[in-house]
């Protein structure tokens, strides 16, 4: 094979590597694919992942191809007594490479346990290894490529051939490092939403579920919200599906700058609940290590039995009388002024006389707004 054939196959080679590196998917990554190409491409048996860290100081595999399970158990007892990294971590701190040739003789090696109840068994005489990660010799990540004594030290070209995917294996590992500790972030937070007493909803900018936790679950099953085929958040009552329809947008745009909140309602037409819309914006991301995420909603349900209890709050807060308090509480559950009347058995000029005192006594001047803030001081 001429030079210039030669330098076709290496770059061929380092293309595959590459690809097969970044073709992982990084946030819950499968090595074994990207290992075996490693393998082929540099006529070895033995590839591994190993961390050195405070406890493992000689490495702890975290995946390995070409190695028995026996041997890849038997390696913790081991590794402290591995003569290898000793003399080539300065080697892979400097140069971040590093291979066996000079480290030491080869009959010194033999004479070593680490060769004797593993290497041997392995069929390993060589090794190189790539530094992926290094903030000292206590917390080194490295790729260990590893083959007989028959088949001889690494070529010039395969130690070209290494070089060129070293900084891929820095990218790619950093990538990996980061996602999982996101992933990690984004878990220990539905942990802690899992742990209120209210519903929570996270959604995306389709105003797609995304989490519910353990509460809003229950809700869910008791059909005080449902999901759409396509997963987006749905409810039941027509009037709230509209409102919601017309204000979810905005709010998963960040156009909406404050919470919104909305009752909810049975199929029935009965108030069963509240849900409060907040714009999540940029937070869910930098806080929460949620990117995907735009809303976050908190559901409360409202039990039959709560609405002398509401009734009753509602008059010690602002002063209602009973008959104030009544109409709010209907207003709140999505009734006209003319369905309060019929309800309550009055006249509907008896309930704009009531309406025009709940206007002076919250300091309000349209129906709308009334709502809103009732709904807001309740839920909280």
């Amino acid at each position: 094979m001429s030079p210039t054939e030669r330098l076709q196959v290496d770059r061929r080679r380092s293309t595959q590597l590459i690809d097969a590196l970044y073709g992982m998917d990084l946030r819950a990554p499968d090595w074994n694919p990207f290992l075996d190409q490693v393998a082929q491409a540099f006529r070895s048996h033995v590839v591994t992942v190993q961390v050195h860290d405070h406890a493992h100081r000689h490495g702890q595999l975290m995946m390995a191809v070409g190695l028995s399970s026996r041997l890849m158990a038997l390696h913790p007892s081991l590794s402290y007594e591995h003569p290898w990294f000793e003399r080539g971590a300065y080697a892979l701190l400097l140069d971040g490479i590093a291979d066996d040739r000079g480290l030491m003789p080869e009959s010194e090696l033999r004479a070593t346990r680490f060769y004797a109840e593993f290497m041997d068994e392995a069929r390993i005489g060589h090794g190189m290894a790539l530094c992926m990660h290094a903030r000292g010799r206590e917390d080194m990540a490295l790729l260990t490529i590893n083959r007989d004594w028959r088949t001889g030290h690494y070529s010039e070209q395969e130690s070209e051939l290494a070089r060129s995917l070293l900084p891929h294996l820095c990218n790619a590992y950093a990538l990996q490092q980061r996602l999982g500790w996101l992933r990690h972030e984004s878990q220990s937070f539905h942990a802690a939403l899992d742990q209120l007493t209210d519903g929570v909803l996270l959604l995306n900018a389709r105003g797609q579920l995304k989490f519910c936790n353990v509460v809003a679950q229950q809700m869910e099953a008791d059909h005080l919200f449902a999901r759409r085929p396509d997963g987006r958040l749905c409810l039941h009552w027509p009037a709230d599906e509209q409102l919601l329809r017309r204000t979810l947008p905005q709010l998963c745009a960040s156009q909406a700058t404050r919470p919104f909140i909305q009752p909810l309602h049975a199929r029935d037409g009965v108030v069963a609940g509240t849900i409060k819309f907040c714009p999540a914006g940029m937070v869910a991301g930098t806080q929460w290590s949620e990117f995907d995420i735009r809303v976050i909603a908190f559901v409360k349900s409202v039990a039959p039995g709560n609405a002398a209890c509401l009734r009753t709050g509602l008059q010690d807060q602002w002063g209602f009388t009973t008959a104030e308090a009544q109409l709010a509480q209907w207003m709140m559950q999505g009734m006209s002024l003319a369905q309060a009347a019929e309800r309550g058995g009055v006249t509907i000029n008896t309930m704009r006389t009531h309406l025009r005192s709940l206007f002076d006594k919250t300091q309000t001047r349209r129906q709308a707004e009334l709502v809103r803030l009732l709904l807001r001081l309740s839920h909280t």
